[in-house]
C-alpha cells in the first residue's frame, strides 16, 4: 500500500441485484453519476430524477458505501490523471457504471471530471478477456471513423496494459433523444462517397447468408431474392444505434457512443430501422403493430424517402427491415427483445407479402419435442370473450394512438395563418354566419353538422390544431346562442355540459380528417369499397357489451331529456362496431342512436313539434356520427395498426388497397 493512498468513495447503486452505478460521494456529486444512465421508460426516468435528492439526505444509507484506495503511481490513474486534467494526488472519484456482466465481458465506463468538478472524459476500461477484447475492437473502430464528421466521436487518448485495455473520449453534455429529430442530416454524413456496389460486397450480406441462411433458411430463402443483386451505396454503421447511445446536444448536433458492434461499410438504413424498432420495443413496450406504425411512419417520412434515393435502397426498403430483423434475432442475439423481434418480423412479413416461415418458434426451444406436439387447449367462452373485449380496447386505443418516434415539424399557429389567413377567414365567417342563421332562424334546429364544415376545412388546410381552435369556437357557440335566442333555458352547467359534448364530436372528427389526410392515396382511400364480412361469431362479447352500452346510455338520454346532449356516448359503440364488424353495422348503431334521441325529442314536445323539426334533427345527429365512423372505417383500411391477428396468435395478410 502507498505511503499517500488516493481514497474514493462512492454509493453502490445495484439493478436486477447486480452492480450498476458507483456514484461519487459525497451527495452532491451524486448527479454527476448519473450522467451515465440515460434511462428510457417513465418508470426509469423518475427514479433518476428522484436519485440525487436521496443522495442528498440520511436515505442514501440504503445503498452500500464502497471505499477504494488506490496508489496514485498507478497506469490507470495517471491515465485518468491525463485525461481529466487533475493532478494523479488531487484526483476526484470518477462516476463508475457497469457494464458487459451479461456477456460474460467485464467492462467498466468512468466519467472524470475537472478541478472545477464539470465532467469532461468517459473513459472505457475492458478488465477480463472479453472486455479487453471488445475495448480494441471499438477503439480500432474509432481510429477509422472519418473527422469531422457528424456523431463520429474521437478518441482523446488510449491505455493498454498486461491487465487491462482502455481508452477515453471527450464528455458531451446533453440527453437521448425523444425521436429522430435531425437523424436525416447524421445519416446523410454518414454515406460513403464511393459509388454504388452490390448488396453482397459488404459484409453484413455474408452474416446473413452464413448465419441467417442457417438458422432461419426458410425466412431467410424467402426473403434473399428480394435482395440479392441489388446495387447500394455503404454507409457507416454503429450497430447499436439506440437513444441510450446517443447525446443529442442539439437536434443538429448528435453524438453518438459505444461503437463496438460498428463498421465502416454497412448497410444503409438498419441503423435508422434500429432507433425506430429497439426504441419502440424496449423503451416504449410496444405491441409489433405499434412497433410497425412507427416504422412505417419513418418509411414515408419526406426525409426517410430522400435518404433511401441516395442510398438506392427506396425499391428494398421494406425487404431491408426484414433482413435486418433476421439479423437482429440470429446474428446480434439480444439479450432482451427476443420475442417481440420474432412477432415483428412475422407480423411484418405477412402484411408486406413477404410471407414466411415464421421465426417466432425459434426464440422459444423449450417448446420443441412432446411440448409441441400436444394439441392447443380451447379456451373456455368467458375466456373468448374476455380476449376479444381486450382485442376490441386495443383497436380503439389504436385510433388515438399515433407514432412518436418519427419526427414531425409543424409550422406555428402564425406560421401557418400567415400562408392561409384567407382560408382562416373563410372558416371563422362560415362559423358566424352559421350562429346567425340559428339565432335568427333556426334555434330549434340542430346544426352540429354544418358547424363541423369549417372545423374540417381548417383541419385540412391548415393544420390539426388550427382545426382543434375551431371545433372549440363552434363547440361553445350553439349552446350560447341557444341560450341567448331562449334565456328561460339559461343554465350555466347545461349549456357548458353540452358544449363539452359537442367539442368531443367536432375534435373527433377533425382528428380522424387529420390522420386519414396524413396517408398516402387519400381520395382513393375514401372511394375505396371497404366491405367486409361482418365476424359475429368472433365479436359476439364486443357485439355484448356495445349493446349493453347503448341500452344504459339511451336510458340515461331519456330520463335527462332532450336538453342535455349525450350524443358523443351512442359514439363509443359505434366506433366499437366498426372496427370489429364493418362500416355497415356501425351505421346502423348510429340510426338507432339518432332514432332514439329524435324521438325523446319529439315526444317530450321539446324544439320539436313538429315532424320537419324533428325529421331534421335525425338527419343531423345520423349524419354527425356517421361521418365519424366513415372516417375512422377509411383510417383503418389497410392502416397497420388495424390489422387482425388470427386465433393462434399469428397474424393475417393485409387486404390490398
Amino acid at each position: 500500500m502507498p505511503e499517500h493512498p488516493l481514497c474514493f468513495t462512492w454509493r453502490l447503486i445495484q439493478r436486477r441485484n447486480r452492480p450498476f452505478l458507483l456514484v461519487p460521494m459525497p451527495g452532491r456529486n451524486g448527479r454527476l453519476g448519473l450522467e451515465l444512465y440515460s434511462a428510457q421508460r417513465p418508470r426509469a426516468k423518475l427514479w433518476r430524477a428522484a436519485l440525487p435528492v436521496l443522495l442528498r439526505t440520511p436515505a442514501a444509507a440504503i445503498f452500500h458505501r464502497i471505499e477504494f484506495r488506490a496508489d496514485p503511481d498507478t497506469e490507470i490513474i495517471r491515465f485518468l490523471s491525463e485525461q481529466s486534467g487533475v493532478p494523479a494526488r488531487e484526483l476526484l472519484p470518477p462516476a463508475i457504471k457497469f457494464g458487459g456482466a451479461e456477456n460474460q465481458k467485464a467492462r467498466l465506463v468512468l466519467l472524470v471530471c475537472d478541478q472545477t468538478r464539470r465532467p469532461v472524459k468517459v473513459i472505457k476500461v475492458g478488465l477480463d478477456e472479453g472486455g479487453r477484447a471488445a475495448t480494441e475492437r471499438e477503439a480500432a473502430i474509432l481510429e477509422k471513423l472519418p473527422a469531422n464528421t457528424l456523431g463520429c466521436i474521437r478518441m482523446t487518448g488510449r491505455l493498454k496494459t498486461g491487465k487491462l485495455s482502455a481508452f477515453a473520449t471527450a464528455f458531451f453534455p446533453g440527453d437521448s433523444p425523444e425521436d429522430d429529430a435531425g437523424m436525416e442530416i447524421l445519416f446523410q454524413s454518414w454515406i460513403n462517397p464511393e459509388p454504388a456496389a452490390p448488396i453482397e460486397s459488404l459484409g453484413a450480406w455474408r452474416e446473413l447468408e452464413v448465419q441467417v441462411g442457417a438458422a432461419a433458411p426458410e425466412a431467410w430463402r424467402a426473403l434473399r431474392p428480394s435482395l440479392a443483386g441489388r446495387r447500394i451505396r455503404s454507409t457507416l454503421h454503429h450497430g447499436d444505434f439506440a437513444p441510450w447511445n446517443i447525446r443529442a446536444v442539439n437536434s443538429q448536433n448528435l453524438q453518438v457512443f459505444d461503437w463496438e458492434s460498428g463498421c465502416l461499410r454497412g448497410v444503409p438504413g438498419w441503423d435508422w430501422f434500429h432507433f425506430i424498432i429497439q426504441t419502440s420495443v424496449l423503451a416504449r413496450r410496444h405491441s409489433a403493430e405499434r412497433v410497425a406504425a412507427e416504422l412505417e411512419e419513418l418509411m414515408q417520412s419526406p426525409r426517410f424517402e430522400k435518404y433511401a434515393a441516395d442510398t438506392g435502397i427506396k425499391p428494398i426498403v421494406k425487404p431491408l427491415a426484414l433482413a435486418y430483423l433476421l439479423r437482429h434475432r440470429w446474428v446480434v442475439r439480444p439479450r432482451d427483445g427476443v420475442r417481440q423481434t420474432a412477432e415483428l418480423f412475422d407480423f411484418l412479413s405477412a402484411r408486406w407479402g413477404l410471407a414466411a416461415q415464421p421465426i417466432t418458434a425459434g426464440s422459444r426451444p423449450e417448446t420443441s419435442g412432446a411440448a409441441a406436439a400436444e394439441s392447443p387447449v380451447a379456451p373456455s367462452i368467458l375466456g373468448g370473450g374476455w380476449e376479444q373485449l381486450k382485442s376490441a380496447w386495443a383497436l380503439m386505443t389504436n385510433v388515438f394512438w399515433e407514432p412518436t418516434l418519427t419526427a414531425s415539424f409543424e409550422p406555428s399557429l402564425p406560421a401557418r395563418l400567415k400562408g392561409r389567413w384567407f382560408m382562416a377567414l373563410l372558416c371563422a365567417a362560415w362559423v358566424a354566419a352559421v350562429a346567425g342563421l340559428q339565432y335568427f332562424y333556426a334555434h330549434h334546429l340542430l346544426l352540429l353538422p354544418i358547424y363541423a364544415i369549417p372545423c374540417l376545412v381548417a383541419a385540412w388546410n391548415l393544420s390539426r390544431r388550427w382545426g382543434t381552435l375551431f371545433a372549440a369556437a363552434a363547440a361553445a357557440t350553439g349552446p350560447l346562442v341557444a341560450a341567448f335566442a331562449e334565456p328561460s333555458f339559461c343554465h350555466a352547467d347545461l349549456a357548458c355540459w353540452n358544449a363539452l359534448m359537442r367539442f368531443i364530436l367536432l375534435q373527433t372528427c377533425v382528428f380522424l380528417a387529420d390522420r386519414v389526410h396524413g396517408q398516402k392515396d387519400f381520395f382513393r382511400r375514401l372511394t375505396t369499397d371497404n366491405r367486409r364480412p361482418a365476424d359475429f361469431a368472433g365479436s359476439w362479447a364486443v357485439v355484448l357489451a356495445c349493446t349493453l352500452w347503448f341500452a344504459i346510455v339511451a336510458m340515461g338520454d331519456i330520463y335527462t331529456g332532450p336538453r342535455v346532449v349525450v350524443l358523443p356516448m351512442y359514439l363509443f359503440p359505434a366506433m366499437l362496431i366498426t372496427l370489429s364488424l364493418n362500416l355497415r353495422w356501425g351505421a346502423i348503431v348510429a340510426l338507432l342512436a339518432a332514432a332514439v334521441s329524435s324521438v325523446d325529442e319529439y315526444t317530450s314536445k321539446f324544439n320539436a313539434s313538429i315532424v320537419e323539426v324533428f325529421g331534421w334533427n335525425f338527419v343531423m345527429r345520423f349524419l354527425t356520427l356517421f361521418v365519424i365512423i366513415l372516417l375512422l372505417d377509411r383510417f383503418s383500411n389497410g392502416n397497420v395498426l388495424f390489422q387482425s391477428r388470427t386465433h393462434n396468435g399469428g397474424f393475417r395478410p393485409a387486404c390490398p388497397d
